[in-house]
């Protein structure tokens, strides 16, 4: 669940107020710790500077980093589920998801990529 806009009013909303991830990404820190940077810095423009130009986009500044981090959560999620179902039905994406398994140690690239969402860097 992703609320947009993320504020509302003088109201702002931060981390799991603003958004929910799956916990099997371990995201939810990671996100909340962004969220209140980009806030921190608008309030202190605005309170020091009288500038709100920030304040006004917090929610365009926080949800491209959200929904990055929202498509990472929900593919691990799936295919950490998805690669040990013993359902019957599950075999296809069973097979599916322990390729894609398989492609973090096969291919540099994945596994780039993969390390940069898990560390939080991309």
């Amino acid at each position: 669940m992703v609320f947009d806009p993320m504020s509302h009013g003088k109201l702002y909303l931060l981390g799991d107020a603003a958004h929910i991830v799956p916990p099997m990404s371990a995201k939810g820190i990671h996100l909340a710790l962004h969220d209140a940077e980009v806030f921190a810095r608008a309030v202190i423009r605005h309170a020091t500077e009288g500038d709100s130009r920030l304040l006004d986009t917090y929610s365009e500044t926080c949800l491209p980093h959200i929904w990055n981090y929202q498509a990472f959560a929900t593919w691990i999620t799936d295919t950490m589920h998805n690669a040990g179902s013993a359902l019957p039905e599950g075999d296809f994406k069973k097979r599916i998801a322990r390729a894609e398994l398989q492609r973090q140690f096969a291919s540099e690239s994945a596994n780039k990529l993969f390390s940069e969402l898990t560390a939080g860097t991309n």
